[in-house]
């Protein structure tokens, strides 16, 4: 397993050799900027590979932005976990779509 470290803005054409990328809950620290983040991973990503963020749901949307499935123009959701312990996070699973063109 590979990870990176960097400004995912700043990363185009390499998003296509990941099969999975994860999205961690406090990248884009309101909904806005995370919807931009999901539309730049939207228009990168290589079609069929997945995409796992973290969320959150209810009152825990205080600590950090709520993603709902209707936030993922471009993806197919196929999970979404909410968690009713002392988990903080949820985590949805969406496919990209396979058409490179639709983000």
């Amino acid at each position: 397993m590979l990870f990176h470290d960097t400004d995912i803005m700043d990363v185009t054409a390499g998003l296509g050799d990941y099969e999975v990328v994860f999205l961690a809950a406090l990248v884009g620290l309101n909904k806005a900027d995370k919807r931009k983040v999901i539309d730049h991973l939207a228009k990168y990503m290589a079609p069929g590979s997945l995409l796992m963020l973290r969320s959150a749901h209810g009152a825990r949307g205080f600590l950090y932005p709520i993603v709902e499935p209707s936030d993922l123009p471009g993806f197919e959701v196929l999970a979404v976990f909410h968690p009713m312990d002392d988990v903080i996070n949820s985590v949805i699973v969406a496919r990209k779509s396979k058409n490179k063109y639709q983000y």
